[in-house]
């Protein structure tokens, strides 16, 4: 596998226009925060076929208005050694509008850059850049936040072991591919993609089940707490839920943990005893595709006084169920 990053500045996107490219010219990049909120570390991502470069041996390069080199990286999610998007990272002020340029260049032109980024907290390196994500996808299993389970036949069933493969890491974000071999109910697979974007204090999980029983469902949560009884369930209107939970980890610094699920896959909720824990889960039930969506957030009063705040917190759920409902539009202009 192999990854290609330059200096340029998250999670999904939207194309309200696209022109084609009659040749490996460069083209403007328009983008708009649709919130009246601040963006900070907005992760973008543009397909590789939506550039539609007829030159495939040319990389592109991203600059801002003051032609400044914007950090971003370059993905090969199948694969199959050739790059299949471009992803960066803006920050926005409130319904802004802006645009960046992207030419293209070839491999002996591609950028370099040092293994830092300017953030709000100061220079850091990229590692430090994602590991707040990081480290909560690692820290899942033991603070029981996140993990997925299998409901069938109204039995549950833990998964099979993971096997890892880091299918990307570059300055913007991380992507772990996780395979599991399902034996306890079936000679299926769980076939997980965990992306984490730099900045941000959790990930998103993509799950599809591969040769699974039918209306086979999935199960994840996030533990019981003896000083957490409860967890806060919220419904938007905007077609998300989320349940969160506010505890004190070790009796010396309190934890937020959340568990944010569109409604195509939530089915329910409930609290079951599981693997020696107690745990408040959602029922989630795969579509049409047998995949399934969600996003794990965990914050630290370690790394943020305001995280003490159990209000502070779920506000800061609110917002980041926000933008996942509101990406940054972007539209390609020749």
């Amino acid at each position: 596998m192999r990854t290609f990053m330059l200096i340029v500045s998250m999670t999904t996107f939207i194309f309200t226009g696209c022109h084609q490219q009659k040749k490996s010219e460069s083209l403007v990049i328009e983008m708009t925060n649709p919130t009246d909120r601040y963006r900070n570390n907005a992760g973008i991502v543009i397909k590789r076929s939506q550039l539609n470069n007829p030159d495939s041996t040319l990389l592109p390069v991203l600059y801002d208005n003051n032609g400044k080199l914007i950090v971003s990286q370059l993905d090969d999610i199948d694969q199959d050694g050739q790059w299949d998007e471009l992803a960066f990272i803006c920050n926005f002020a409130p319904n802004e509008n802006r645009t960046a340029t992207l030419t293209w260049v070839t491999s002996e032109k591609y950028p370099t850059f040092k293994d830092s980024i300017q953030t709000s907290a100061g220079k850091e390196s990229f590692k430090q850049f994602t590991a707040s994500g990081d480290s909560i996808l690692q820290e899942a299993d033991s603070i029981g936040l996140g993990e997925i389970a299998v409901y069938s036949n109204k039995a549950t069933y833990p998964i099979g072991k993971p096997n890892y493969l880091l299918i990307s890491e570059g300055p913007v974000r991380r992507i772990y591919g996780i395979d599991r071999k399902e034996s306890k109910v079936s000679a299926g697979r769980i076939a997980e993609m965990v992306t984490i974007w730099a900045g941000h204090k959790g990930y998103e999980k993509e799950i599809a089940l591969i040769n699974m029983p039918p209306n086979t469902l999935l199960l994840t949560g996030i533990k019981d707490n003896v000083l957490n009884r409860d967890t806060t369930f919220r419904a938007y209107e905007y077609g998300y839920v989320a349940l969160m939970a506010h505890t004190l980890e070790k009796k010396s610094y309190y934890t937020g943990m959340a568990i944010i699920i569109p409604d195509e896959y939530y089915t329910r909720r409930g609290y079951t005893a599981y693997k020696g824990l107690n745990l408040w889960y959602a029922e989630l039930k795969p579509n049409a595709e047998n995949k399934v969506t969600f996003y794990v957030y965990g914050a630290k009063e370690k790394d943020n006084e305001g995280f003490r705040s159990a209000d502070y917190f779920e506000e800061f759920i609110d917002y980041e169920t926000l933008y996942i409902d509101n990406p940054i539009e972007i539209n390609l202009v020749n």
